[in-house]
């Protein structure tokens, strides 16, 4: 028998295992996903602020560029002609600046910065103001009422004309009053003259769940209107003051605007809107109609001819691109880090 020769057969060594298998793998992935967020973040953050500084655009400086021109939507070429600048008024009374997403040129924020532009500019001679609002903020409706009057008074014999849309409540009633003439529309509701603080009271659902209020307050009323806390008459007292004193100013505004007494406000001032027909028999506004026949109560007020009438719109050409593409990165960063900063810790605020 032969002889035969074996070689051994190599094998390799076992591989180590390692600890806990893919454990370390699954936690790395949720890490991973965990911190990429604020990484990202973080960029998005970074880039922002070189874009601002290299831009250094804001909405404010848009509204300016704007300001440049005005495109003509009717009337006559003549450079005689009187110039009407016509403006559109929607939406709640807010106060804040237009968003930085888009440039909405119907925006308080954005008639505003038109009518303070035209305070000094000699080339108007009126403001066709288009109203259709359910009134907000009280500063916000007594910036536009302050800027109207200072147009009027800016140049001898200007006017304001306030056409009705919709609505014409609370606050855009109250920004109406500098107006010479208020048109509504047949189907315009107008009124709800009054002041409301909005607020409610959980207190009792609170105890129910188990929730107590751990506010601290530097005083006895710091923190008055805390739906934690039981109604407290005396705090109730302190806002009804305050309602009661924005509300004197309101019946006064009226009163002054339509040329009519204190008491005369005061009976239809309970917060109640009107028909335009009613509107109108109540002395609360002067006609109904619509914008195509406007023109002649503006030449009437100004003391000329329709014809000699030119009506002016603020240009709105390539401004909202620019603003959207210029603020793009700034937008995005503060609209992923606003979830993060209402979660964030208690904050000492100045705010009533």
């Amino acid at each position: 028998m032969d002889e035969q020769t074996f070689s051994p057969v190599s094998v390799p060594p076992p591989k180590p295992r390692r600890f806990g298998g893919c454990l370390p793998g699954f936690l790395a992935g949720c890490l991973t996903a965990l911190v990429m967020p604020f990484v990202g973040l973080a960029a998005l953050i970074f880039l922002a602020k070189g874009v601002g500084e290299r831009v250094a655009l804001n909405v404010s400086d848009s509204l300016n560029a704007t300001a440049a021109s005005y495109d003509q939507v009717r009337g006559s070429d003549k450079e005689e002609a009187r110039q009407v600048l016509r403006l559109e008024l929607n939406g709640v009374l807010s106060g804040e600046a237009p968003s930085r997403w888009y440039l909405p040129s119907d925006c308080d924020s954005a008639v505003l910065a038109e009518i303070e532009r035209a305070i000094d500019d000699p080339m108007f001679d009126a403001i066709l103001l288009l109203v259709d609002s359910p009134g907000g903020g009280v500063t916000a409706s007594d910036a536009i009422w302050h800027a109207l009057e200072r147009f009027k008074a800016a140049k001898e014999g200007r006017k304001v004309i306030v056409l009705g849309g919709d609505i014409v409540a609370s606050g855009a009633y109250y920004l109406a009053m500098q107006a010479d003439w208020i048109r509504l529309r047949p189907t315009t509701t107008l009124g709800s003259i009054g002041v409301i603080i909005s607020g409610f009271n959980a207190a009792g659902l609170a105890e129910k769940l188990g929730v107590a209020d751990n506010s601290i307050a530097s005083g006895a009323s710091k923190d008055l209107g805390n739906p934690l806390k039981p109604i407290n008459p005396e705090h109730n007292a302190i806002l009804q003051t305050v309602v009661d004193g924005m509300y004197a100013r309101f019946v006064g505004i009226v009163a002054k605007g339509r040329r009519m007494t204190e008491a005369e406000v005061r009976k239809l001032a309970d917060g109640r809107l009107f028909t335009a027909e009613d509107a109108v028999n109540l002395r609360l506004a002067d006609d109904i109609g619509y914008e195509d026949t406007i023109d002649k109560e503006i030449a009437r007020l100004l003391g000329c001819p329709e014809d000699a009438l030119a009506i002016y719109e603020p240009s709105r050409k390539g401004n909202s691109l620019r603003v959207f593409l210029s603020d793009f990165p700034s937008a995005l960063g503060r609209g992923l880090a606003a979830p993060l900063m209402e979660r964030s810790a208690q904050s000492v605020e100045y705010r009533w």
